[in-house]
C-alpha cells in the first residue's frame, strides 16, 4: 500500500508525507530538456514516454512521497471538438470559445479520445515508481473547465463567465452534465491504469456566491465522486476548491471526498479546528514563500506542522510551484520537514 493510501486508512505517518502541486514543471532544468524534445506542450502531455519521464523527475531529484501525472486539466476540451493550444507567456488558448461554437453536437468518449494516452503514461509511471510512492491522477472540475470554454483563455476577471452561465442556464447545465460524465470516466480510466489517488481541481471556485457554488461546484463534484466511488470505492479522492474559503467545510462535507486541499490564504486555525477534525488536510505552504526560500520558508513550515501535526495530514503548497522557484528551495523544504522530530 502506498504512503498516501496508508494515511487515508488512518495511519499516523511522521514526518508527514510531502507532494507539491506542479512539482513537475518549468522550474526544473531537466523538465525543459524533455519539453523541448517533445515539441509542443500538448505533445508532451500526449506522448506517454515523455509524460512519464517528467512525472518521475521530481521523485528522482527530491524523493517526494507522491508523483502526480503530468497532464493538464484542459485536455478534456478536445473531447468537445474544441481546438486548444498552449502559448508561451499566455497559457491555454482556444481557437473558438464556447460563445462562438456549439459544443454538444459530437462528444468523443474518453476511451476513444487522446485521454487514453494519459492512462498509458500512468501505467508506465506506476511500473517505474517505487511501490511505497503514491501516484496521483487528476481532472479539472466542471466549473473551472467551463471558465476556459467560455473565455477562450485564462482570465483573472471571471465576470463574463459568471454572466454567461446565468444567461444560458439550460445550455450551461447540459455542458456541466457532459463534463461530469467525461470527468468521471477520465478519473476511472486513470485509476484503472494505476493511479492510487485522484484529485479534482477547482481553481476558480472562489469567485462564486453560495447559490452558484452549490450549483456549479458542489453538485457536479459530488456526482463525479459518486460515479468514481461506484467503481473504485476505496480510492482516495482529493478536492481543491481554491479560494472558496467560506464554503470549504460545506464542500468537504457534501461532495464525498476523502482529502481536502487548502490554499495558502485559508486560516490555519480554521483548518485545524474545523476541517482537520473530519478530513485529511493537504497544504498549505505559500508558493511565494517557497520561491523566496531561506529562513522565511523554514518558519512557515514550522507553523504549518505545529498547527496540523496532531492529526494525519499531507504537507504541500497552497497552489502550484512558481516557474522561477529555485529547485534547491524544494530540496530545502523536503530535507527540513524530514529533519523534524
Amino acid at each position: 500500500m502506498t504512503i498516501l493510501c496508508k494515511l487515508n486508512d488512518g495511519d499516523k505517518i511522521w514526518p508527514p508525507p510531502i507532494w507539491l502541486m506542479r512539482q513537475a514543471g518549468r522550474y526544473l532544468p531537466e523538465y525543459n530538456v524533455v519539453r523541448n524534445k517533445a515539441g509542443s506542450f500538448l505533445d508532451l502531455c500526449y506522448k506517454p514516454d515523455y509524460a512519464s519521464e517528467v512525472t518521475l523527475q521530481p521523485i528522482s531529484r527530491f524523493d517526494l512521497d507522491a508523483a502526480i501525472i503530468f497532464a493538464d486539466i484542459l485536455l478534456i476540451l478536445q473531447n468537445f471538438g474544441m481546438d486548444i493550444k498552449f502559448e508561451e507567456k499566455i497559457g491555454p488558448v482556444l481557437e473558438k470559445p464556447l460563445i462562438e461554437i456549439p459544443v454538444l453536437n459530437d462528444i468523443t468518449e474518453v476511451e476513444k479520445s487522446k485521454l487514453v494516452n494519459v492512462g498509458e503514461a500512468i501505467n508506465l509511471t506506476r511500473n517505474k515508481l517505487p511501490r511505497e510512492k503514491s501516484l496521483i491522477g487528476f481532472c479539472g472540475a466542471p466549473w473551472t473547465v467551463m471558465t476556459y470554454m467560455i473565455n477562450g483563455r485564462s482570465k483573472k476577471d471571471l465576470s463574463q463567465s459568471v454572466k454567461w452561465m446565468e444567461d444560458n442556464q439550460s445550455l450551461a447545465n447540459d455542458i456541466i452534465d457532459v463534463l461530469v460524465d467525461l470527468s468521471a470516466a477520465y478519473l476511472i480510466l486513470q485509476i484503472q491504469a494505476g493511479a492510487d489517488i485522484v484529485k479534482i481541481f477547482d481553481s476558480w471556485a472562489g469567485v462564486l456566491n453560495e447559490s452558484q457554488f452549490n450549483n456549479w461546484v458542489i453538485k457536479p463534484t459530488s456526482k463525479i465522486i459518486a460515479k468514481v466511488k461506484d467503481v473504485f470505492p476505496k480510492t482516495p479522492i482529493i478536492g481543491f476548491p481554491k479560494g472558496a474559503h467560506q464554503f470549504y467545510e460545506k464542500y468537504a462535507l457534501e461532495t464525498g471526498l476523502n482529502i481536502i486541499a487548502v490554499d495558502s490564504e485559508l486560516d490555519r486555525d480554521y483548518v485545524r479546528n474545523i476541517l482537520q477534525k473530519k478530513f485529511i488536510v493537504q497544504g498549505n505552504i505559500s508558493p511565494n514563500i517557497l520561491l523566496r526560500g531561506g529562513a522565511e520558508l523554514k518558519k512557515d513550515i514550522e507553523l504549518n506542522i505545529n498547527k496540523f501535526r496532531d492529526q494525519p495530514f499531507i504537507l504541500g503548497l497552497g497552489h502550484g510551484i512558481l516557474r522561477n522557484t529555485p529547485p534547491q528551495h524544494v530540496l530545502d523544504l523536503v530535507q527540513f520537514v524530514r529533519s523534524l522530530s
